[in-house]
């Protein structure tokens, strides 16, 4: 083996130096081949991979903490730990609540094991920052008490099992967004998901953005109201009432409230088992509300009240940042989506910002943006399957206030109404589809604005 001069004046200098401090030469010289190597990652763009042996969430917590201000990298737990987080607070950027926090910077591998929340009181599950990921492994909800009774007066991120952005009422101001209300680059992969509560299983929020959630496995449950969430959020004093919307928006002229949305984000590869809770159509295997360029792509569910709603939200973007309001409800694309068991909806279109919509209708409010055009803009729906449980009042697709929807290889049966068209719908084409076998095949008709250029085309009716 050659030994070049610098290699000896170098290996000459680490001994004398360890000399000097006790330490063993063959130490020394390995914790400087070591943090070499470490210099050589980071400058690769390679991330430190920590193998870490802990026996708590706590340690966990911990280890993670600590690797993040070192300038992150990879927390790879040993093979089938299974640890037991309960709700603990750190501050980290600000106060957060939380079973477990996945600090900016860090990727957690579970290597196969399980994570098992235990939520004695309102917070959040596991939560991610920016630039940071979990994968590999599971995440259990074991237990829920402490939230707000009833179940739909409590915000579905409160022990949800992964979540990613700030709760309402979390998003600080607009001179001092929280640190949690943008929240980007992060991402959740081969996981299996269980959920005891009335909650999302996933929950996304706020100006959630850049992530990517992939090969998801989210077991049965009675309980879980979402299988993934996707919720617009609040920044400053923001009351949604319909009658405090023109009190809002001197707020928002003042420039003392916002709205965040989450967008870009890729959902793929999901697998949801039987969702039990039947309330009304938001029970819904994947729901997106107030959100902008999402992409829904192979998705599976045995049953649920709804497969996917892509709903306006409550506001919408009547107060969001004008970059966010040129690209309101657009950009949605949902490819590869089939549910076997739609107990209510197989999709639900409508982006009316039905608050401000309201306001506008009862209390004088003049809005920003039109509250109902163009709604939902060109969404793209691909090679979907939508099999129904014959229910009554079920529809395979409802759509409302949406401009410019596609369809494409559609295929809706087993319906009281297998397309059931509304209010404020514009140049709709359903095409190369498939709907029979339902009640009805096709509804179109509004009663406050009838639908216009609505085509189906080279379907199979029957």
């Amino acid at each position: 083996m050659k030994f070049t001069r610098r290699q000896f004046l170098r290996e000459s200098t680490i001994a004398a130096v360890a000399t000097a401090s006790g330490i063993p030469i063959r130490q020394a010289l390995a914790k400087a081949d070591e943090a070499k190597e470490k210099r050589a990652d980071r400058k690769a763009g390679r991330k430190q991979v920590i193998s870490v042996d802990v026996r708590s969430g706590e340690a966990l917590q911990q280890a993670m903490i600590k690797q993040s201000g070192s300038g992150g990298g990879i927390i790879r737990l040993a093979t089938g730990t299974t640890l037991t987080c309960v709700v603990r607070q750190d501050s980290i950027g600000e106060p957060s609540t939380h079973a477990l926090l996945v600090p900016e910077g860090i990727e957690l591998d579970l290597s196969g094991g399980n994570l098992l929340l235990d939520l004695r009181s309102s917070s959040y599950g596991v939560r991610l920052s920016n630039h940071s990921a979990i994968r590999n492994g599971s995440v259990r909800v074991i237990r829920s008490e402490g939230l707000p009774r009833p179940a739909e007066q409590c915000q579905a991120i409160w022990h949800s099992a992964i979540s990613v952005g700030a709760a309402y009422g979390s998003g600080g101001t607009v001179a001092k967004p929280g640190y949690y209300s943008t929240v980007s680059d992060w991402a959740m992969e081969n996981l299996v998901i269980e959920q005891v509560a009335e909650s999302s299983c996933i929950q996304l929020m706020s100006q959630a953005c850049n992530g990517v959630i992939r090969n998801i496995h989210i077991l049965d449950s009675e309980r879980a109201k979402i299988g993934v969430g996707l919720d617009w959020g609040t920044v400053g004093p923001v009351g949604t009432a319909d009658e405090t919307v023109p009190q809002m928006k001197k707020l928002w002229e003042k420039n003392e409230i916002s709205s965040t949305h989450p967008h870009h984000i890729l959902i793929e590869n999901i697998t949801i088992g039987r969702l039990g809770r039947s309330v009304d159509g938001n029970d819904a295997g994947i729901r997106c509300s107030g959100c902008h360029h999402i992409t829904i792509r192979n998705v599976e569910i045995e049953s649920a009240m709804c497969a996917v709603a892509l709903f306006g939200g409550d506001f919408g973007f009547e107060f969001a940042p004008d970059e966010q309001r040129k690209v309101a409800h657009s950009g949605y694309v949902v490819d590869g989506v089939k549910i076997k068991k739609a107990r209510l909806y197989g999709l639900v279109l409508n982006g009316s910002e039905d608050n401000v919509y309201r306001s506008c209708l009862n209390h004088g409010y003049k809005s920003i943006r039109d509250p109902v055009h163009p709604g939902l803009d060109k969404p793209v729906f691909r090679n979907v399957v939508l099999r129904g449980a014959r229910s009554l009042h079920s529809r395979g697709i409802y759509v409302t206030a949406t401009t410019g929807p596609t369809f494409e290889k559609v295929d809706v049966a087993q319906f009281e109404t297998g397309v059931a068209v509304r209010n404020w719908v514009r140049s709709l084409r359903f095409r190369n589809g498939r709907i029979s076998d339902n009640q009805k095949n096709i509804e179109v008709g509004g009663s406050i604005e009838e639908p216009t250029d609505v085509v189906f085309e080279k379907n199979i009716e029957g």
